[in-house]
């Protein structure tokens, strides 16, 4: 049997149609919040191997640098506890945490 068509049963298809494009709304908010999200991970590990190629004070890189080696363990350590505290103010509570 053939439904009749009338305006009860296309209010009742537009609100299908409105809750269905309130749910798409939703996903794609979602999704845009975690496509930042992990857009802002890579600038951070960009930042990091920078920082990390840039600081990486191995005995060979000393010497090549004419630094004594003493010293090259404690830039090591200052540029540690630099990627430690950049790591800090960006914060780390939402770890593993990604929806």
């Amino acid at each position: 049997m053939a439904k009749e068509l009338n305006a009860e049963l296309l209010e009742k298809e537009r609100e299908t149609l409105v809750q269905q494009l309130n749910t798409t709304k939703a996903t794609v908010l979602n999704a845009s919040n975690q496509v930042q999200q992990i857009l802002g991970a890579i600038q951070m590990t960009d930042n990091l191997i920078t920082l990390s190629k840039e600081g990486n004070y191995s005995k060979s890189r000393a010497n090549s640098e004419g630094i004594p080696e003493t010293e090259a363990a404690e830039i090591q350590k200052s540029l540690e506890e630099e990627a430690k505290d950049l790591v800090s103010e960006i914060g780390d509570d939402d770890l593993g945490k990604v929806e």
